[in-house]
């Protein structure tokens, strides 16, 4: 099997029905979905009535809140696609930008959606402080560990599965700055990395506590940061 998506799940039974009909759609057989969920409502009976049908359709299942990262890690682990996306399950961008995001693995190692690059096209724009703090959080963190990935949190990347065998190990965060930093560490680690535009959309009923999680990404940036400094000292 060549493509595996993972999609990290929380309490996701208003959209996880439409996401996935959108992909077996699209993708059909030539794929696995992993749905990793830590839902407490209709979620996993959602999908294990998709998986009854779409045997490519798989319920990987917590019984404790893993985070982002922690699901995807769970996810990858069930996976056996050579490219693996992580794809949140709102579904923020238009199936042919998904195609196009996978489709840019084998030029790089690492392709990721982008808002913040020429040929992007916002179709439903989120709150301004949503898009203050977003900006805020990638101007940071590109300070900080000079990235050069302008959008570090749109949710759709691609990576090629060789890479996450040697990076994801190395990666320490679980909350929603999971992101920046597996591509910091793929980075670091000599991969090539692409951000490709897209036409995005906001979904209103998002699960991001807006001061809360950026309180705690803003933590989780500066602790890796002071690990990243001191490792360099030391060398």
């Amino acid at each position: 099997m060549n493509l595996s998506i993972i999609i990290p799940a929380y309490n996701e039974e208003k959209r996880v029905r439409a996401t996935l009909e959108h992909l077996i759609e699209k993708f059909n057989n030539l794929c696995e979905i992993l749905i990793v969920s830590e839902s407490t409502d209709k979620t996993n009976a959602i999908v294990l009535k998709f998986s009854e049908d779409e045997s490519f359709v798989k319920l990987v299942t917590s019984a404790k809140r893993l985070g982002k990262g922690g699901a995807f890690k769970k996810g990858f682990e069930n996976t056996h696609g050579n490219i693996v996306l992580l794809l949140d399950s709102d579904l923020p961008v238009l199936m042919s930008d998904v195609e196009k995001v996978i489709s840019s693995i084998g030029q790089v190692d690492v392709a990721v959606a982008s808002r913040e690059v020429e040929g992007t096209r916002i179709l439903v724009y989120p709150p301004l402080i949503r898009v203050f703090a977003g900006k805020i959080f990638s101007k940071l963190f590109n300070l900080l560990f000079d990235l050069r990935v302008k959008d570090t949190q749109c949710g759709c990347k691609a990576f090629k599965r060789e890479v996450l065998e040697r990076v994801l190990p190395t990666v320490e965060s679980n909350g929603f700055e999971f992101d920046a930093e597996l591509l910091f560490r793929c980075r670091k680690m000599g991969y090539t990395i692409k951000e490709v535009p897209v036409n995005w959309s906001y979904k209103p009923d998002s699960k991001l506590n807006l001061l809360k999680d950026t309180i705690s990404m803003g933590k989780g940036v500066l602790k890796l940061w002071l690990k990243t400094y001191v490792a360099m000292q030391k060398s």
